[in-house]
């Protein structure tokens, strides 16, 4: 009988110092927010704008529990994902590559559900900033080329930009972006003034019903059962999984802890008390610019809701395929009709964010599945950048002339990426977390905890709602 070849150990790695930053406070953390913005500009899209108002108008104040739900749940699972390629120095997509089980099965699923759905949500996206270039233009309105036409000079004009730009570059016009969006909002709140109290009992989780004079001015609410706005709700709210793959990939530019390992893992790990403690003083990069993201993300959604619970629902108007922004208008046209042109301008931006940083994000979540499955093949990131940007756009194009609108791509796709494919990621992270890290290294109960709490409530709801959304 041949003797098996003994396995060389590889060498551990050393973390370097933090940086004063990490080391710093409040203010100097500040700087390290970098990723967090790019994901809170893609993200605060159609979930935002267009479905937050929705189920503001149709249910009031009640639904707010499934903001703060979606944005705890989600922000969980990329700290998971973060902490893994901070402390490991590799992105979790290798680690689930060695999940027992036919090889590479785990970023297999995730990867392929994450990638069907970018051309998807390019044509989302673009088909709702094409609503808003009519809207404000007038061109095109009401003829059935109008926002085919929008979208597609959306979707070449952001292509080309991926093209040219550097991670750098989409940082800071990120920041911008989302600071834009804030005080927007926020703007619109202070002047509508809605019924906070309302909103923070809204926290408290119920199930919804339709109102009566919903089903009966919006007919097809009748075969849409009020759980599926909630999922579509919980699945656009802070993104999915295409967009989190990316996110966690986006830590290699910021060189936190191990991140910048090319050849890390769990085995490289240093075991000594002093670099264990190095390693964990590093998660104080991920956990600010995560937690800094997702408050963004809650301030954005929950401000938005508000106002479509204090102008919309009294009004029985709600945003539908037809109409996605219209409706809106008043959120700042109750204090001045010239101020609708600035609520244009600030959704305007608000969406072109979300498509502008798509692409990007988007192809480094194809270079992270890719290398999981491939580990010996050298991947060149231009070139795969290139290719996903084309899969994208052109992707996109095709959905967009086919005739399909926001609401109906957005509840075909939000619950299986932005539901099911978040609570398998909490699940998988999870088993990483207790079978391969070091003891040292693993999470504490109460983040374990919370992660299995979030996994099996976001993969059960997923699952059926994905059901309900595809077959019901």
């Amino acid at each position: 009988m041949a003797a098996t070849a003994a396995v060389e150990p590889r060498e551990t790695f050393e973390y370097p110092p933090p940086s004063p930053e990490i080391r710093g406070g409040l203010v100097a953390l500040l700087k390290v927010f970098g990723p967090g913005a790019i994901i809170a500009s893609v993200t605060v899209g159609t979930g935002e704008t267009i479905f937050a108002p929705r189920m503001g108008a149709l249910f009031g104040y009640t639904m707010f529990w499934v903001v703060l739900t979606a944005v705890i749940a989600k922000g969980l699972l990329v700290y998971g994902g973060m902490r893994h390629l901070v402390l490991a120095g590799e992105h979790p997509m290798a680690a689930w590559a060695r999940v027992p089980g036919p090889r590479g099965w785990v970023p297999g699923l995730i990867g392929a559900v994450a990638v069907i759905s970018f051309p998807l949500w390019i044509a989302a996206l673009s088909d709702a900033v094409g609503s808003i270039c009519i809207w404000v233009t007038g061109i095109g309105a009401g003829q059935w080329w109008g926002r085919p036409f929008w979208g597609t000079t959306v979707i070449l004009a952001t292509m080309a930009l991926t093209l040219v730009q550097t991670y750098d570059v989409l940082e800071r016009v990120s920041f911008g972006f989302l600071a834009l969006k804030v005080l927007f909002v926020l703007a619109a709140c202070l002047v509508v003034q809605p019924d906070w109290l309302a909103a923070l009992a809204g926290l408290l989780p119920r199930l919804p019903e339709y109102p009566a004079w919903a089903t009966a001015t919006y007919p097809e609410l009748a075969n849409r059962p009020p759980i599926l706005e909630i999922a579509t709700l919980l699945g656009t709210v802070g993104g999915g999984v295409q967009d989190y793959i990316g996110y966690v990939g986006c830590v290699r530019e910021k060189r936190w802890g191990a991140a910048a390992e090319t050849s890390g893992g769990p085995d490289r790990m240093p075991g000594d008390e002093e670099q264990v403690g190095r390693g964990r003083r590093w998660l104080r990069a991920p956990a600010f610019d995560v937690t800094s993201s997702f408050v963004a993300v809650f301030v954005m959604t929950g401000l938005f809701m508000m106002l479509g619970a204090a102008l919309l629902h009294p009004q029985h108007q709600v945003p539908t395929n037809t109409d996605l922004y219209g409706k809106q208008a008043q959120f700042l046209g109750v204090v001045h009709p010239a101020l609708v042109h600035v609520y244009k301008a600030g959704i305007f931006f608000a969406m072109l964010g979300a498509v502008y940083g798509c692409f990007e994000v988007y192809a480094r979540t194809l270079f992270e599945p890719v290398r999981a499955l491939w580990p010996a093949r050298a991947w060149s990131f231009p070139r795969l950048r290139l290719w996903n940007t084309l899969y994208c756009g052109l992707g996109g194009l095709l959905i967009l002339w086919t005739g399909l609108r926001t609401v109906t791509v957005v509840t075909f796709v939000s619950p299986l990426s932005g539901v099911l494919g978040c609570g398998l990621w909490c699940l998988a992270m999870l088993w990483v977390d207790r079978t391969q890290m070091p003891a040292s290294y693993r999470m504490r109960g109460g983040l374990r905890a919370a992660t299995l709490a979030a996994g099996l409530a976001m993969g059960v709801a997923g699952a059926y709602t994905t059901y309900a959304s595809w077959f019901g």
